[in-house]
């Protein structure tokens, strides 16, 4: 597994993001971020494929073998997003640090830190085209605010980045996925 993530590193299809952990931000992990969507989709469709295979699987009832092949998608397809997120973020904002904050409990998927004005921007990313409050239950964490504030300066922002039309919700900014990674060029 070590000299796969090496040969896919060499040709730069890898990329690390930043995962900072509160209340120990010293303790941090790196996420290992796909550059090709493909390649994850490929993925994906192999794990299908091999579900499909499996004797214990197909044991299920049609409805649970679909509830699950259902879940497996929108996972990947959340995740897909996310990663895809963060790296044009990073790479369009180089003075910047673009992380993941890991709190206890929860997440913030997405920090934007500007280094020079003490500022940064918090992010959930939701593979949804629905305003929900439980997407930006973190973002409104008096908490997790203070404390990311704390650490990184005054939030100038709190955004949900998502599918579906731009919109506000409990002063949350929603923005369109396509729209927010059209800007970033």
């Amino acid at each position: 597994a070590y000299q796969i993530k090496e040969y896919l590193s060499l040709l730069d299809l890898l990329v690390e993001i930043d995962q900072i952990h509160f209340p120990n931000v010293n303790d941090k992990d790196k996420k290992i971020v796909i550059t090709q969507p493909g390649l994850r989709y490929a993925q994906t469709e192999a794990l299908v494929n091999s579900l499909l295979l499996d004797e214990k699987f197909n044991q299920l009832s049609i409805v649970e073998r679909s509830r699950v092949l259902d879940r497996v998608m929108s996972t990947i397809k959340g995740r897909m997003m996310e990663d895809l997120v963060l790296l044009e973020t990073k790479t369009a904002n180089p003075g910047k640090q673009v992380f993941q904050l890991q709190f206890a409990v929860g997440e913030f998927d997405m920090v934007i830190h500007d280094p020079e004005s003490l500022t940064c921007e918090i992010y959930e990313v939701k593979y949804s085209k629905e305003v929900v409050p439980q997407q930006y239950q973190h973002l409104i964490n008096v908490k997790k605010c203070a404390e990311t504030e704390h650490r990184f300066g005054k939030i100038t922002g709190k955004y949900v980045i998502y599918r579906g039309e731009q919109t506000e919700s409990d002063s949350i900014y929603y923005l369109n996925v396509e729209d927010y990674l059209k800007a970033l060029v």
